[in-house]
């Protein structure tokens, strides 16, 4: 376990300058939920949770952000050979990715157990850390004070209609 210096270069565009990527998975290669050509990382962050989805035999890289203050709860699966992550999110309005058909928990499977165990345990930690925020530092989604962007998790004022990082649509 630890980080991954090569998922780090693949979202070092992506990184803000002061964020630290503090644990990265990645999907096994073979096994129950594994993908031989194009296994997805998941980089946790000091900040938030980056999902990098490889396609076209690694060519092609989409990414998903995912801001803690949205992730309502993590949930583990052990399996005897891979493990899979849970993760429920509010407040998330995408339709592809980890939460795409609607669903509002999303799984990231063919982890290896101990990785998938580091990655729950961290992003509880980090949920954990966000209930004994000041008042003033919590997500008002929307209705005053800020909303992060879907695509690139951007910190944006409540009244923006697009993201003013990348562009895109808030809500």
């Amino acid at each position: 376990m630890g980080v991954n210096q090569s998922d780090v270069n693949a979202a070092k565009s992506i990184l803000w300058p002061d964020e630290k990527v503090e644990v990265t998975v990645r999907q096994r290669r073979v096994g129950p939920g594994g993908s031989v050509t194009t296994p997805t990382s998941v980089l946790a962050t000091d900040k938030r949770l980056i999902i990098l989805n490889r396609a076209n035999l690694g060519i092609r890289q989409d990414y998903e952000v995912i801001p803690y203050k949205q992730v309502a709860s993590v949930r583990l699966e052990h399996g005897i050979i891979s493990s899979s992550v849970f993760i429920r999110v509010q407040g998330y309005d995408v339709d592809r990715g980890l939460l795409k058909n609607g669903k509002q928990e999303g799984e990231i499977d063919g982890l290896n157990n101990k990785d998938a165990q580091a990655l729950s345990d961290y992003i509880n930690k980090k949920l954990e850390d966000s209930d004994s925020m000041p008042e003033g530092e919590e997500m008002d989604n929307g209705v005053g004070g800020f909303t992060y962007c879907t695509k690139c998790g951007t910190k944006n004022p409540a009244s923006a209609k697009f993201c003013s990082k990348c562009g895109s649509p808030l809500r």
